[in-house]
């Protein structure tokens, strides 16, 4: 594909940029997989763990567990749906191209493209046996681009709102605190006692999130900065190649495969925001559910202290990069100043 590119680059930019945008998505396939088999013991232990952990939910907790899991599952069924359509019509336009020109009175044979554009070793139109050998090949190499692709980011979605989910049940255990120390009738001493414990309890689970988000960041950190740094390439290519026009199963597929891309950049982005904002959101839980003005003054400096640790998010940290929303527009603008290059480069050939 890249020869493809360099041999079109001065005659036609368009050919070439259409060659480099599954290039990109190849290599970030392969890159994936290597560091995801680099790191598979620290995901395969996460994963572990994390399973272990839905175990020791009570019935209300299994609760917040399932939702974040069903959101988990309408978002990668969208994504896992348009990868699969790029991938169909990626092998399909080729065939739908070459039936045009051959109702039109041209040679289908002549008329068939390669699914990936690309210099090969033999003439794919010699005959009919060297474009379907091609063709498998282009088709085998598809689906390996999709699927290596597919099972990682949708792994990395799971683990987001499952991490998501554990800071939502602390929420709700203080929630619980909160209306125990209402109702509870006791004396004030035996109430500290029981908050106390209860709060050191809170404090351990919280330890056992961060200490399982460290892990999740870690395991993840290079391959989620490569991924935004690919990102930025293919986008742009994506969105230059768009507008230039085309036969419309190219500009199908073109449109397809960039509603994709975008989706496994916002599985990340939103990832990486989901779990800053559920970090976040228990310092206002506790802030809101107590009465403070029932709460001994130890109580207060209690939760006062617990406050302090749940204002400072959790991140996804990438190396130079925190995932987040801020990062999805921040390679949107990259990918636009990408594209601004490529247009003014077409301007001059």
């Amino acid at each position: 594909m890249t020869a493809y590119a360099f041999n079109n680059l001065k005659m036609d930019l368009g050919k070439a940029i259409s060659a480099l945008s599954p290039f990109w998505q190849a290599i970030l396939s392969i890159v994936k997989f290597f560091f995801f088999m680099v790191n598979r013991k620290k995901i395969l232990q996460l994963l572990r763990d994390v399973w272990l952990w839905t175990l020791e939910a009570t019935a209300e907790e299994l609760e917040i567990i399932a939702e974040e899991n069903k959101n988990d599952a309408k978002i990668c069924g969208f994504y896992f749906a348009m990868v699969n359509i790029s991938g169909v019509l990626a092998h399909l336009a080729p065939l739908a191209v070459a039936s045009v020109y051959a109702w039109q009175g041209n040679g289908f044979l002549n008329s068939l493209d390669a699914p990936l554009k690309a210099e090969y070793f033999f003439n794919i139109r010699q005959s009919y046996i060297t474009y379907i050998v091609c063709y498998l090949w282009n088709v085998i190499s598809i689906y390996f681009i999709i699927y290596g692709s597919l099972f990682i980011d949708t792994l990395y979605s799971w683990l987001v709102h499952n991490i998501s989910a554990q800071f939502r049940i602390l929420s709700l255990r203080y929630r619980k605190l909160s209306l125990m120390m209402v109702t509870h009738k006791s004396s004030e001493i035996q109430n500290d006692e029981i908050f106390m414990k209860s709060i050191v309890e809170c404090i351990q689970y919280h330890l056992r999130i961060l200490e399982i988000s460290k892990r999740f960041s870690e395991a993840y950190q290079h391959l989620v900065l490569i991924k935004f740094l690919i990102s930025c390439l293919q986008l742009a290519c994506l969105s230059f190649i768009i507008p230039l026009g085309g036969e419309m199963a190219d500009q199908l597929f073109n449109l397809s495969f960039l509603v994709a891309a975008t989706t496994q950049l916002i599985l990340y982005c939103h990832g990486g925001q989901k779990i800053k904002d559920m970090s976040t959101s228990v310092n206002w839980t506790i802030y809101e559910s107590f009465h403070w003005h029932n709460l001994s003054v130890k109580s207060q400096k209690l939760l006062l202290f617990v406050m302090m640790r749940t204002r400072k998010p959790c991140e996804i940290n990438c190396i130079f990069f925190r995932a987040n929303l801020n990062l999805f527009v921040w390679v949107y603008r990259t990918a636009a100043s990408f594209v601004a290059m490529l247009m003014s480069l077409q301007n001059k050939i």
